[in-house]
């Protein structure tokens, strides 16, 4: 998972064989973060995704009542990123949709290839966005094009992304091209950048009763019986070898 820890770091996860991000992945990313977040001179962060969504057997298991305190890896993870006291960047070679993109929204920066995947499909398996997502979208892409993805469900191309202001860079291999920015920034040192964060973050306009109402919606979808057939119906296509993650999207 580690490609790379110098003045750069470069983290790389995947998601298995059904690129899917589970309870036990966000904390090891999580700590992976922590830790390098400790040292004197903080290294850039590169972060490759390729997450389709959360695993969803266990998204299923909070719907029969598991305990929601068993999902603070996952707040962790995406909170640990967007705090990170030095600059990060996000590279998208394929896709990071749902919780893929939650934490990809955490970065200050975000590099896709233009065939790339984004966008929160949760609707579709009758959820909604729960760690994050409907909170930090408006910020970078605005409401309506944030109503667009997360009611509809459907994905959008990096070059979508990118004209939206979701993706700030383009590149046939944005895994190199999000090294080399990385390798710039290092060039301006932790101190600087942690500054210059700071002052950026100051300028959000955050409520935290906004990512409360996010999770109590969340929770009170999740349970529904109409929610448990969704994801039983999307858990049965994966068994089947078919992941409705990478159906065709009706954008562009």
């Amino acid at each position: 998972m580690v490609d790379r820890d110098d003045a750069v770091t470069v983290l790389r996860y995947h998601g298995g064989e059904r690129r899917t991000l589970g309870i036990a992945g966000a904390a090891q990313f999580e700590s992976l973060v922590a830790e390098r977040a400790t040292r004197d001179e903080p290294p850039v962060l590169v972060i490759v995704i390729d997450v389709l969504h959360a695993e969803l057997d266990e998204v299923r298991e909070m719907s029969d009542g598991r305990p929601i305190a068993d999902w603070a890896p996952w707040v962790g993870a995406i909170s640990g990123l967007e705090a990170y006291p030095s600059a990060s960047v996000v590279a998208i070679e394929r896709q990071a949709t749902c919780g893929g993109l939650e934490l990809s929204l955490a970065a200050d920066i975000r590099v896709a290839a233009p065939d790339a995947r984004l966008g929160v499909l949760e609707t579709r398996m009758g959820i909604l966005p729960g760690a994050g997502g409907t909170q930090r979208l408006p910020e970078l892409i605005g409401f309506g094009n944030t109503s667009l993805l997360v009611l509809t469900g459907e994905p959008v191309s990096g070059r979508e992304a990118h004209r939206m202001g979701l993706v700030q860079l383009l590149d046939d291999d944005p895994v190199a091209r999000a090294i080399a920015l990385a390798a710039h920034l290092a060039t301006i040192g932790p101190t600087v950048l942690r500054a210059a964060k700071g002052a950026i973050a100051a300028g959000r306009v955050r409520s935290d009763n906004g990512f409360r109402t996010e999770g109590r919606a969340f929770l009170a979808v999740v349970g529904t019986d109409d929610s448990k057939q969704r994801i039983d119906r999307w858990l049965q296509a994966q068994s089947e070898g078919r992941n409705p993650a990478l159906d065709d999207s009706s954008l562009p």
